[in-house]
């Protein structure tokens, strides 16, 4: 009993390695005979080049997302909408905008920017 159970499990191991040598071949198999295409080189070379470009996309929007204002910029038209209007700007203690500026508040930054032309007259530092 002891002997068939041995040689189920040494066969049982057998059968797996093989199994999964067979795997192994098929994965390297799989194109051309496991001899490497110049098209399998311009696929990854494409790959590469497609991750670095979404890499500099992403530091670009990091760095465009972190911007300080100055006095005499122009407050981007994204920025210029409701979504950022600071309308209760005495709770945030600010003084009263002019007329035809308004209190936007964009980044931790309040700016007091032109409504029509969007240029920016003052930029205080928002505290938490």
């Amino acid at each position: 009993m002891k002997r068939i159970l041995t040689a189920s499990v040494a066969v049982l191991m057998l059968a797996s390695g093989a199994g999964a040598a067979s795997a192994q071949d098929w994965r390297n198999d799989h194109n051309n005979n496991g001899r490497y295409d110049s098209r399998d080189r311009a696929y990854e070379q494409g790959r590469r080049d497609q991750a670095r470009h979404e890499a500099r996309q992403d530091r670009r929007e990091d760095r465009r997302e972190y911007r300080r204002w100055v006095k005499g910029q122009r407050l981007d038209a994204r920025y210029r909408g409701n979504g950022y209007y600071v309308s209760d700007w005495r709770r945030h203690g600010l003084r009263a905008p002019p007329r035809g500026y308004r209190w936007q508040k964009v980044d931790d930054q309040y700016v007091l920017a032109a409504v029509a032309t969007g240029l920016i007259a003052a930029v205080i530092l928002a505290n938490h």
